[in-house]
């Protein structure tokens, strides 16, 4: 599952987002078409590698986007994000509230060094009832149930053989469901959790769903 090709559910999520979205690690943009029909006010794309930016902006006009989506030249760090957003004038009031109504995150959270610092400042974005939608690599869940064995020491494997090194710094073994989940510091700062792993039979799993924020 290393495709370009988005999994289920996530097209129909992305079809779903409205008022102003943040895109985090939207790459060249393969997946704005899931984003055409949306009914988004403002779409921020945070775009960290400068040479993907003219590819990102040509299907922004393809998909119907243009005028719509800001590309913004930082990751999900807030040591980038922030300033981005400060530029791109949405910090003139502070974080406040939250800035966005919906954040996405596809295959984000696997590439960046301090994986929890990243999630906590993207919950502090989100508005009170915003949506945050995922799409990451995480470890096979085994012991836990639904995980086999067998997957689970295969990504051992390709650990030791410098996966992360080879694959552009993916970290294929992250509690990522953990993580999120402790982004509000405490278990019920999320409204809504629905977090699956539809295959937990592949040494190379995803996490996909959505967190709601309380409000």
């Amino acid at each position: 599952m290393l495709s370009a090709e988005l999994p289920q559910p996530i097209p129909s999520l992305l079809s779903s987002v409205s008022g102003t979205v943040l895109d985090v690690g939207p790459g060249s943009g393969t997946q704005l078409y899931t984003m055409r029909l949306a009914k988004t006010t403002t779409i921020y794309g945070a775009e960290p590698e400068i040479a993907l930016h003219d590819q990102l902006r040509k299907n922004t006009i393809t998909n119907g986007l243009e005028g719509k989506y800001k590309i913004l030249a930082c990751g999900a760090e807030k040591e980038t994000l922030v300033p981005a957003l400060a530029k791109a004038g949405l910090l003139q009031e502070g974080v406040g509230n939250g800035l966005f109504d919906y954040i996405v995150c596809l295959r984000v959270f696997c590439g960046v060094t301090n994986v929890q610092e990243t999630v906590d400042g993207l919950y502090k974005l989100l508005k009170p009832g915003g949506t945050l939608i995922v799409a990451e690599h995480v470890k096979n869940p085994w012991p836990e149930k639904g995980g086999w064995i067998v997957p689970w020491a295969l990504q051992k494997v390709y650990k030791v053989l410098g996966w992360s090194f080879w694959i552009g710094g993916c970290n294929i073994d992250r509690d990522t469901k953990r993580i999120l989940l402790n982004a509000p510091g405490s278990s019920d700062g999320w409204q809504k959790v629905h977090l699956l792993i539809p295959e937990p039979w592949n040494s190379i799993p995803y996490l996909l769903g959505y967190l709601v924020k309380k409000t």
